[in-house]
């Protein structure tokens, strides 16, 4: 598998892991209870709504790939406009971890940070499809081949 299919693979994954993520959190905001606790770790072994819980385990997922995603375009030679779109989408889904972690802090009740999550969700989801079409496009330029030398005859023509 070449290096971009590879990486488009995984960027596949990334967002379609970002898709179930905001379906998820679209579902606990519509229909979910949310725990009477701001503990973190409470809200997650005692939350009472599994789904809750999912978009709490899909959320860890999603920062672990997309930091992999960092590293990988880091270490393996990549142009640099696509390390810079793979930092740029971490980066916020770092923002949408901090505002999920705030919106938990806040008992549950800060719509702003419950906003500033959904946003990054649009503005990581922007920065990974550029990032597709950045893959994409590697494989369709192609190195120069260098051609072998024409040998000349010692006589001339």
């Amino acid at each position: 598998m070449s290096e971009s299919s590879s990486l488009t693979v995984r960027l596949r994954i990334l967002v379609s892991l970002l898709g179930a993520q905001f379906l998820i959190g679209i579902w606990v905001n519509l229909f979910g209870t949310f725990p009477s606790t701001d503990n973190v770790g409470t809200a997650l072994m005692y939350g009472g709504d599994p789904v809750l819980s999912a978009h709490y385990v899909v959320a860890v997922a999603i920062f672990v790939l997309a930091l992999l995603l960092v590293f990988r375009t880091i270490r393996v030679r990549t142009p640099p406009s696509l390390r810079w779109l793979m930092l740029a989408g971490f980066l916020s889904v770092v923002w949408a971890c901090v505002s999920g972690a705030e919106f938990i802090l806040s008992g549950f009740t800060n719509n702003e940070a419950s906003f500033s999550m959904a946003f990054a969700f649009i503005v990581a989801v922007s920065f990974y499809g550029v990032a597709q079409v950045a893959v994409i496009g590697m494989d369709r330029v192609t190195p120069p081949v260098a051609r072998p030398p024409t040998a000349v005859s010692p006589g001339g023509p």
